[in-house]
């Protein structure tokens, strides 16, 4: 599977816009709500990597700013992320996967482990 997904912009659809490439391919996305130029994924090895895309080089690629620890993830693909509007911040999301898990996540922390989990 490849590892490269793309942000493209309707005005010019014939190239991507931005090539997120992170360490294991992508499965779900959500731009933030308070701030559109980051986006959290849900990664197919069960982790969450978030991006800023307004970093990256010349060529488009942006590489995830910050990745959660796996041993701490998902033991599935993250088949849905969603940040969460409840709070100030805009630091809170959520993940759940086939593994039975919904985590929830605030990217802003000390440790990139999950703040909550909730087993189904």
């Amino acid at each position: 599977m490849s590892k490269e997904s793309y942000i493209w912009n309707l005005n010019n659809p014939n190239f991507p816009e931005k090539t997120l490439l992170a360490s294991s391919p992508l499965c779900s996305m959500a731009f933030n709500h308070k701030n559109s130029d980051i986006v959290v994924a849900g990664c197919y090895n069960g982790s969450l990597a978030y991006f800023d895309t307004r970093q990256g080089g010349a060529d488009g690629i942006v590489r995830p700013f910050r990745t959660t620890v796996l041993e701490k993830s998902h033991h599935d693909p993250v088949y849905d992320v969603y940040w969460l509007t409840v709070g100030k911040t805009g630091n809170d999301s959520s993940s759940v996967s086939t593994d039975g898990r919904l985590h929830w996540w605030d990217y802003k922390s000390a440790e990139a482990v999950p703040t909550d989990t909730l087993l189904l």
